[in-house]
């Protein structure tokens, strides 16, 4: 995967809503996911080495999906690939586009409600 095409993950991914611990656990799983297209990843590992419990490392999953920044696919009942969802670099520059304007048209709804 290109560095830019990455960089934009990441920008998108700090415009969604997402907590701490699921920055964590993306930047954790970054490296795995830059190289290969797809990685299995244990969760209680990530827990064990991040200081996180398996539970937070399941629900931050479970965030980055919503998100739409990474995708699951399950090749055994009990083991599933992880990866990015795949954008084009244009699909994630729209995206970050419409995640700026989100957050800006709800900071005015904000700001007016003070």
């Amino acid at each position: 995967m290109k560095k830019t095409t990455v960089v934009k993950y990441l920008e998108y991914a700090s415009l969604c809503k997402l907590k701490a611990k699921d920055y964590k656990v993306l930047l954790f799983i970054l490296s795995d996911l830059i190289d290969l297209k797809n990685s299995s990843f244990n969760q209680n590992k990530i827990a064990e080495q991040l200081g996180l419990t398996k539970s937070d490392v399941s629900k931050s999953f479970r965030r980055l999906e919503d998100n739409q920044i990474l995708s699951f696919t399950w090749v055994s009942p009990r083991k599933k690939l992880i990866g990015f969802v795949p954008y084009s670099d244009d699909e994630l520059d729209e995206l970050i586009t419409e995640k700026i304007e989100e957050n800006v048209d709800n900071s005015f709804i904000d700001d007016w409600d003070d």
